[in-house]
C-alpha cells in the first residue's frame, strides 16, 4: 500500500511538499508521526555518535544536517494539517458534513477535541437554541431580575440600534478649531481636484 511506506527523508519532504501544495490533507496512515519520531530518534543517535568520533566530518556534518531539516519540516508538516484540520473541524461544528479519512492518530484526538471545543464556545456565545434568528426574546426578558442566582455563564444577548442610540449634542466652541492664516498660501489641488 503506497501510504505504509517508510518514513525517511525522502519521504518526509514528499509530504511537505504535497502539503504545502495542497488545500486539501495529503493521506497519511494512521502510525506516520509514530514512525516519524522513531526516524528523527534514529538520526539523532547516529548523528551524537558521529559527532563524537569527529564533530568536523563531513558524514557527522551531514546528519545533523539532515537532522535539523527533518525537525523542521516535521513542524511545517503538523502545522500545515494543523491549520486545514481547523479549518475543517469548524465547518463541522458548524452543521457542515465533512469527510476526514486517513488521518494520523494524534489528529484524529485533535479533530474531535476541536470541534467539540467549537460546539461548546458557540453553544455558549449563541445559547443551546439551534438558530438565534427563531426566538428574539423581548427586552423585558433581556434584563436581568434581581441579582443572578445560577452558576451559569451570562449568555449574549441581542442589543437593537435603536437601544443604543444616543441624544444628539450641540456642538460647543472646544468643538471647533480656529485656524489664523498669516500668510499667502499658494493654490493646491483637493480631494476633488480642484
Amino acid at each position: 500500500m503506497p501510504g505504509e511506506e517508510e518514513v525517511n527523508f525522502e519521504r518526509v519532504t514528499k509530504v511537505y511538499r504535497e502539503e504545502s501544495g495542497k488545500k486539501t490533507l495529503v493521506n497519511l496512515e494512521a502510525d506516520f508521526y509514530d514512525k516519524l519520531a522513531a526516524y528523527v530518534a534514529r538520526l539523532d543517535e547516529g548523528a551524537n555518535a558521529e559527532a563524537q568520533k569527529d564533530p568536523n566530518s563531513p558524514k557527522a556534518l551531514l546528519l545533523q544536517d539532515e537532522l535539523r531539516k527533518v525537525r523542521k519540516r516535521r513542524d511545517q508538516i503538523f502545522t500545515y494539517r494543523e491549520r486545514k484540520l481547523a479549518l475543517l473541524a469548524s465547518s463541522r461544528a458548524s452543521g457542515a458534513e465533512v469527510e476526514v479519512p486517513h488521518l494520523t492518530t494524534q489528529e484524529s484526538a485533535l479533530f474531535e477535541n476541536m470541534v467539540a471545543l467549537l460546539k461548546k464556545s458557540r453553544a455558549d456565545a449563541f445559547g443551546p437554541l439551534p438558530h438565534a434568528a427563531e426566538a428574539t426574546p423581548s427586552p423585558e426578558s433581556q434584563r436581568p431580575k434581581g441579582p443572578a442566582t445560577s452558576k451559569e455563564p451570562e449568555r449574549m444577548r441581542v442589543v437593537r440600534a435603536e437601544d443604543t442610540k444616543r441624544a444628539p449634542v450641540t456642538p460647543t466652541l472646544k468643538d471647533h478649531v480656529l485656524v489664523h492664516v498669516l500668510e499667502d498660501l499658494p493654490p493646491f489641488a483637493g480631494i476633488d481636484t480642484t
